[in-house]
């Protein structure tokens, strides 16, 4: 895959997002844990969705090199339960300006007004979520407003932030692009057919 071409302005904005008082991983990769035999220890991808934008597709079951290893800025700031926190990010190599460079592409979620499965995307940029890995390694957003406690007459109580774990395997698509990739279930459920649920493990590199 060619090296994207990429602004200055846009790489200086993933730099500044970066360099926030974040600890960074060492390198792993993402892999699929399901009941499903033909998902299971399936590996994740960097896969084209667009200028400067990736989907995490399934990719087989070999580790698939540099555009399948991501990293992770942690902050103690951010723990849930005891568990680090922060974004999770990939290399993108891009061409800069005529000089071939690495720019950081942190995961963030693409919603859809009519959708039930949320896609997440690499891109550059500072709109990256927070995610987490917990004691088994298995990736999790956190939640501390749980809405099916809503009243009509009292404000929400926030709780403790808490690991959800919504992942499904699924066709996207997005952009033009139709792929077998990674999404998220915004309540818990997709309606998407082909849509499996499964858990992310990080596995170092």
């Amino acid at each position: 895959m060619k090296a994207t071409v990429i602004s200055a302005t846009l790489l200086a904005l993933a730099a500044s997002a970066a360099a926030q008082r974040y600890n960074t991983s060492a390198p792993f990769a993402l892999k699929i844990e399901s009941a499903n035999a033909t998902l299971d220890g399936v590996y994740l991808s960097s896969c084209h969705a667009g200028a400067a934008i990736e989907e995490l597709c399934l990719a087989g079951t070999t580790a698939p090199g540099s555009y399948g290893t991501y990293y992770h800025n942690t902050t103690a700031d951010l723990d849930v339960e005891g568990f680090h926190t922060g974004p999770l990010f990939w290399n993108l190599p891009a061409n800069v300006d005529g000089v071939l460079q690495n720019v950081s592409s942190g995961l963030s979620f693409l919603y859809r007004p009519f959708g039930s499965v949320a896609l997440p995307l690499l891109q550059p940029g500072s709109g990256e979520i927070n995610v987490g890995f917990d004691a088994d390694a298995k990736l999790f957003i956190s939640n501390d407003l749980i809405e099916s406690t809503f009243t009509d007459s009292s404000y929400p109580n926030y709780t403790a932030p808490f690991p959800v774990y919504q992942w499904f395997a699924c066709f996207n698509y997005n952009l033009g692009y139709y792929y077998q990739s990674l999404g998220w279930a915004t309540t818990g459920v997709a309606t998407n057919p082909t849509c499996q649920p499964v858990n992310v493990t990080r596995e170092f590199i």
